[in-house]
């Protein structure tokens, strides 16, 4: 399902300051990444209107694969669109 359906901080950018059971405010259960594309807008208040939005607007445990994903080259930004487009 490309997810590991587990809670992780998202970094204050995301933090909606809700308290949901076991999650806080700044944590999110990661969603399935099948299907991605019929589900815009993305993240759980629906504030990014593409994937690349999202994929910027994270943090805290995230923040790494966002820097990655920031620093990809044309080609490369561009084949993992279309990977994540085929899911």
């Amino acid at each position: 399902p490309y997810t590991d359906l587990l809670l992780h901080d998202m970094g204050p950018e995301l933090a909606d300051g809700i308290t949901m059971k076991q999650a806080l405010g700044n944590e999110f259960r990661t969603q399935p990444l099948w299907g991605l594309c019929e589900h815009s807008p993305f993240l759980h208040d629906g504030r990014a209107a593409t994937v690349r939005d999202a994929i910027l607007l994270h943090g805290g445990e995230a923040e790494r694969a966002r820097n990655a994903y920031a620093e990809l080259n044309q080609r490369d930004t561009l084949m993992l669109h279309r990977f994540l487009e085929s899911l």
